[in-house]
């Protein structure tokens, strides 16, 4: 079984818009609109929005990366 990962560099998360908990947004998936919510711990360095009845990252360290190209992806084994 393999884990997966994805990250964003500092300079693409400064140009990415900053948000908040509560913020809303039109999803790419669905074009209904979403609010972020903080990690069950209730810190909002990931937050997330659900669709569909799934759970999607939606913004790291307050900026929001709905849509953003990744900087890096992969499996660690």
């Amino acid at each position: 079984m393999t884990t997966p990962y994805i990250g964003f560099s500092n300079s693409t998360l400064d140009k990415m818009p900053k948000v908040q908990v509560g913020h809303t947004f039109i999803c790419i998936r669905c074009k209904e609109v979403h609010k972020l919510e903080p990690a069950d711990d209730g810190s909002f360095l990931l937050g997330f929005y659900r669709c569909g009845g799934k759970s999607y990252l939606g913004a790291v360290n307050g900026r929001l990366v709905v849509d953003a190209k990744l900087d890096i992806s992969g499996r660690i084994p």
